[in-house]
């Protein structure tokens, strides 16, 4: 994978107006949360941020949190699979990223309760 597909997020950023945030296994404990603030939105691409130095990896899980982006009118932009311990997944990647700061994504999940501590 060359850096400069990995670079087609940010697209899908600049165009986000929410994001769809589900845990993939809910239960009572967890919930989904849609984030709608713009700057809710940037933190979280922040904290999605991928290390592009890596190769992908594939998993046949289904993961454990997706986030939907969605753009003006709901379209769907992008799903994004985190898998945790892994990394996350995008189909346009052909394979899982590395997260930058996976420790910090995982604390705004627990904040939020989108996945349990």
């Amino acid at each position: 994978m060359v850096a400069g597909s990995l670079r087609e997020i940010d697209g899908v950023w600049a165009a986000a107006r929410s994001v769809e945030v589900c845990p993939v296994r809910p239960d009572e404990r967890v919930r989904a949360v849609v984030v709608g603030d713009a700057a809710e939105i940037a933190e979280l691409a922040g904290l999605l941020e991928v290390a592009g130095t890596l190769g992908g990896f594939v998993c046949m899980c289904r993961g454990d949190v997706t986030f939907t982006v969605r753009g003006e009118r709901g379209a769907v932009l992008g799903v994004l699979t985190w898998h945790l311990g892994s990394g996350l997944d995008w189909s346009a990647w052909g394979g899982q990223r590395p997260l930058a700061r996976p420790a910090e994504l995982t604390r705004w999940l627990v904040e939020r309760r989108i996945i349990g501590p």
